[in-house]
């Protein structure tokens, strides 16, 4: 996506204009956070936690060796063992920190018995979220509860008996300790990095080596049918990953074999992408099985080496802020708005458009008139002519992927795939039956990331976030489908893909109407609403500006003279009632 004439599209740490701070994001899941001035989120860090982990103290009472202990079970080195301390030695020996953790939030603690030498207690939270041992957070949402055991060892309480075989871990507690990093794999054409975000906590393992292996042992289990990874069975590192005297680092790989150089560059790429955005800085020596990966980078890999693999890059395109309005496309200019060349600018049935990111081809749902199907959907040049291809009693707003080759549609409920390649253009349906798994009701909006590979649902108002699998015989399905945040609840009408990580959301409620979601597991946070008028029917966004369209017409939120923007500012010639932004 590109920004529209007059308005910055630079490359400020992507969504940094409306990215709030990272301590709002790890807010409750029960509410929708906000905060009135936008901050970048901070990236990761290598300084270490920003919080000591807790000790038992001589005079904690059990209440509080408890809560100690939650804090404590975010630190994962050597076996968990900052959280053993507050054991006795056969609770420890009995505990299996292996697995999965559960972060608590809204922790409450009563005692049930107690008398001088135990106290049986009841432990109840919020579930917030589920750490994968791979460090993914999948967001979680219920009430957990469990029992705990104290005995006196001494003049000091410890826990004793069976703990759950989850790790619990306090939210605060996580919230200081860890930090989130997107590991790098490609999507099957090998032409497009997909982020992958884990949490690395944010003591000793958080380096370049914890990092690099990571990415080594591969996509977390979701994206494993849909992306590539140049590391082959028994690629490792060879030492960890060394700092040089003049600045950069060093990675020593064994296990490579002997791919193509093609190969090779696309491996560098997932690497050096990886570390840059873990604030790693190059240059990057990597050399494989005893010499250089790539013979031409002997001397060290630049981002600007595998610049056309930036995860954050977007086509250059003329095409900048359209609207639909009277059932037409139209473009925004700086002296007001024209028609778009084309039936498309000229007709006055598109209920639906989107512009492709390259701002090559148009999209659009038209609704139709006389007998049989209402509505019908088209696809064409931007400006030109557009050619039919399924009609439909309900057809969505449509989504390109990472091309201009490859639309998706919901027809009638069902999504479907268009698609143009050498042998002409093809539109087929979508397996899409898991997704009533995990959400119920009809899909009003499917939204493709700019990668290509992961795609945002509204389901029953509800946002889900599912992955675009291909199977050995070609066939397209939709999987491992997740409700993308418990707090946005089920009143979305809107979304749109702001970059490959981030996702705005337009939600039919007077509060927070328009929130922002990132895709490494933690809530939506709700953007600047003071001087919006909902209902906020649409949602468009790049990586600078989002766009909405309320009642009185298209406003937007980004930044001006370089600062962020602090109240949303209309787009005066798109100040029409029932006005649709679109971007490409």
């Amino acid at each position: 996506m590109s920004s529209p004439a007059g308005i910055s599209g630079s490359r400020v740490g992507v969504l940094g204009v409306v990215l709030t701070v990272l301590a709002a994001l790890l807010a409750g899941c029960g509410a929708i956070p906000t905060n009135s001035s936008p901050q970048p989120i901070k990236s990761f860090e290598r300084e270490g936690a920003t919080n000591e982990v807790p000790v038992p103290q001589a005079d904690m009472d059990p209440e509080a060796l408890v809560r100690a202990f939650l804090k404590a079970s975010a630190d994962p080195e050597s076996d968990h063992r900052a959280a053993r301390q507050f054991m006795t030695r056969p609770s420890s020996q009995q505990w299996d920190d292996r697995g999965d953790a559960v972060i608590l939030d809204e922790i409450s603690i009563f005692i049930d018995q107690r008398n001088e030498d135990s106290v049986k207690m009841r432990l109840i939270g919020d579930s917030y979220g589920t750490l994968r041992s791979d460090g993914q957070l999948l967001p979680a949402t219920g009430r957990v509860e469990t029992g705990i055991s104290l005995v006196r060892v001494g003049e000091q309480w410890r826990i004793d008996g069976p703990l759950p075989d989850e790790t619990l871990i306090d939210r605060d507690q996580f919230e200081a300790s860890y930090r989130s990093v997107s590991l790098y794999y490609t999507d099957r054409t090998g032409r497009h990095l997909v982020p992958d975000p884990r949490w690395l906590y944010a003591g000793q393992d958080t380096d370049p080596t914890a990092v690099v292996s990571l990415l080594i042992a591969g996509p977390s289990a979701d994206l494993a049918s849909a992306v590539a990874t140049g590391f082959v069975a028994g690629a490792a590192l060879r030492g960890p990953v060394t700092a040089l005297a003049g600045g950069g680092v060093s990675i020593e790989l064994t296990g490579i074999g002997t791919p193509s150089v093609r190969d090779r560059t696309v491996l560098a790429a997932q690497i050096i992408w990886t570390l840059d955005g873990a604030n790693v800085p190059g240059p990057y020596v990597i050399n494989a099985d005893g010499g250089a990966l790539v013979a031409e980078r002997a001397s060290g890999w630049q981002t600007t080496d595998v610049k056309t693999f930036d995860p954050s890059a977007v086509p250059p395109t003329d095409v900048g802020l359209n609207i639909i309005t009277g059932g037409a496309v139209r473009a925004v200019t700086g002296n007001g708005i024209a028609p778009v060349p084309g039936v498309l600018g000229t007709g006055r049935n598109v209920a639906w458009a989107t512009i492709s990111p390259d701002g090559r081809r148009i999209a659009a749902a038209l609704d139709r008139s006389g007998p049989g199907p209402r509505m019908e959907f088209v696809i064409g040049d931007y400006g030109g002519a557009t050619t039919q291809y399924i009609t439909g009693a309900s057809i969505t707003r449509p989504s390109f992927g990472a091309d201009a080759d490859t639309t998706w549609v919901v027809v009638d409920g069902r999504p479907m795939r268009w698609t143009r390649d050498a042998d002409g253009t093809a539109m087929t349906a979508v397996d899409a039956s898991a997704i009533p798994g995990v959400a119920r009701g009809a899909i009003t909006e499917l939204q493709v990331a700019p990668d290509g590979v992961r795609v945002a649902l509204l389901v029953g108002g509800q946002v889900v976030f599912a992955v675009v699998s291909t199977n050995a015989d070609g066939e397209v399905s939709l999987t491992s489908p997740r409700i993308a945040a418990y707090n946005i609840g089920n009143r979305a009408v809107s979304l749109d893909w702001a970059s490959p990580t981030t996702l705005m959301i337009a939600r039919e409620a007077p509060e927070s109407p328009v929130v922002q979601l990132s895709i490494n597991g933690t809530p939506a946070v709700g953007l600047l609403s003071g001087n919006l008028s909902p209902p906020v029917r649409a949602v468009v966004a790049n990586a600078s500006t989002v766009y909405v369209g309320d009642q009185r017409g298209v406003l937007r939120l980004g930044s001006t003279n370089g600062q962020p923007d602090q109240y949303w500012t209309e787009v005066e010639p798109a100040m029409i009632p029932g006005a649709i932004p679109l971007l490409p």
